[in-house]
């Protein structure tokens, strides 16, 4: 009797242990849960956003920018406007990188170098393009100029100059330098067990306030049901990519609240450099073969704001006086046999499996091409695989998205302008007018810029556009974190509720 006794509660633990929730993280420890694993942590080697969540952490930048575009203190202490062409900066003195190098106008210069190098062939090189020269004036201070008057620089620094310490980048090199690097942010880096997790431990002698957690995670699951049991479990503090449809399963849990976080602006990319889409007539059906308004309602609840034009309606400068392009696959069809294919068109549709509601998106996007005449083969990639395929341009029609940042230049150049990137789509006298736009000063003198390579591109049509996606973060009860309008993790400014 005993015996079966004894056995018996063996069994019985065993079935407690194996049902019991997963342990609880230390309190001084956040669990971050994203869509995808980093690409590397070099921040200046990439613009996904994902991995630029991470970097974050590690990197500090010269200012932080704001909600409004403006710009406050960060390794940059002061700052003052020389002429229209130059900015003097000072930068403060108690910062240093985590290895213990100082964070000085040399290290600047080499980061300002080194981002414009061809050998590092960084994707953000082109959001910096309005810089010609940086030159060290002492240990602390520094001047940076512009060839003609640029508006939104300290902003554009603020996001894409991550400031890098040279001994140790010209010790290990640029690979090396992706896996293990070194920064001056709130965050260093402890390890990285690739497929599995990033541990941050916070960094004692950053300048800046002391973070409230010691240890920061970042983990990744592409499955968005994953992560919201995640969250649910106690497994997961922080998640993103929480579909619109999911939302109020976190809120009626009782266990986490939503934050704002950015706008994501899915488009459907078009390579205008090769047939048929070289056809500008062909672009304006793919405009009016997609439903945006049905997509809206099955997929975000009525949610997504629909966007006319490249610039996103919650974006300075965008152009009040354009209109969506409606669904019509008439049109569409009509404008197909205008161009030369009254049998309509094969296409091949492309996009990244981590991307939320993608594949819904996709499969969507695809059926009402169909109805307006367009053959589609979808095509889904991994994040790496999506990457090396666009910057290759490879692909034909390709499903991207960026945030609505408020300064239209942060994505506006870097995707329109040939200079730049110039990997789907050139046009001149777009690209004068994204010049222009950097240049005025005046605030409403520059948004009728902007508004005028708004209705170019409507015109022009190099995207498909689609809608914005007002996203959030799921942040469980006993975390205090707001969500930032740039979208990214951040976790300098979360904390433990009182």
């Amino acid at each position: 009797m005993k015996r079966w006794s004894l056995l018996s509660l063996v069994a019985l633990m065993a079935i407690a242990l194996a049902v019991s929730p997963p342990p609880a993280t230390a309190k001084d420890t956040l669990v971050v849960m994203q869509e995808a694993e980093p690409v590397g942590l070099d921040l200046m080697q990439s613009s996904i956003q994902t991995t630029m969540s991470v970097c974050y952490n590690i990197h500090d930048t010269l200012f932080h920018p704001q909600e409004d575009a403006t710009v406050l203190p960060a390794l940059a202490e002061k700052w003052e406007k020389i002429d229209d062409l130059t900015w003097k900066i000072t930068l403060r003195k108690d910062a240093i990188f985590h290895n213990g190098e100082p964070v000085n106008a040399a290290a600047v210069k080499f980061s300002y170098d080194r981002i414009n190098s061809e050998d590092l062939k960084s994707p953000n090189k082109g959001k910096l393009s309005a810089f010609t020269d940086l030159n060290v004036i002492d240990d602390h201070t520094f001047t940076i100029k512009t060839k003609e008057p640029y508006a939104p620089g300290l902003y554009m620094l603020g996001y894409y100059l991550p400031i890098v310490p040279p001994k140790y980048i010209q010790e290990v090199g640029n690979e090396k330098y992706n896996t293990d690097p070194v920064g001056s942010g709130p965050y260093r880096l402890k390890k990285w067990a690739r497929g599995d997790e990033i541990v941050l431990e916070a960094f004692d002698k950053y300048y800046g306030p002391k973070p409230a957690y010691k240890t920061v995670i970042f983990k990744a699951n592409p499955e968005e049901s994953s992560r919201i049991a995640a969250m649910l479990t106690g497994e997961a503090d922080v998640i993103s990519g929480v579909p619109v449809l999911q939302r109020k399963r976190l809120e009626d849990s009782g266990k986490a609240y939503l934050t704002p976080q950015m706008g994501v602006m899915p488009y459907m990319g078009i390579n205008t450099y090769e047939a048929p889409f070289n056809d500008v007539r062909v672009r304006q059906a793919l405009n009016y073969a997609i439903d945006k308004e049905l997509i809206n309602k099955a997929l975000f609840d009525g949610k997504a704001i629909i966007c006319a034009g490249p610039i996103s309606p919650r974006t300075f400068g965008h152009s009040p006086t354009l209109k969506p392009y409606p669904y019509d696959p008439a049109k569409a069809r009509k404008l197909l046999k205008a161009a030369g294919h009254p049998d309509g068109i094969e296409a091949r549709l492309a996009y990244p499996t981590y991307m939320a509601q993608i594949q819904e998106q996709a499969e969507a996007i695809a059926a009402n091409m169909t109805k307006a005449g367009f053959k589609v083969t979808l095509e889904p990639f991994e994040r790496a695989v999506m990457w090396e395929r666009y910057k290759g341009k490879k692909h034909q029609l390709y499903i991207y998205w960026w945030d609505d940042a408020p300064e239209p230049d942060r994505y506006m150049y870097s995707l329109f302008n040939s200079t730049s990137r110039d990997y789907y789509y050139k046009n001149t006298a777009v690209d004068e007018l994204l010049d222009k736009g950097r240049t005025v000063m005046d605030r409403a003198e520059r948004a009728k810029v902007y508004a005028q390579i708004d209705e170019m591109l409507y015109q022009d049509a190099p995207w498909a556009f689609l809608y914005v996606v007002p996203e959030v973060f799921g942040v469980a009860n006993d975390v205090d974190y707001q969500g930032r309008r740039d979208g990214f993790l951040n976790m300098r400014y979360a904390k433990p509720k009182m």
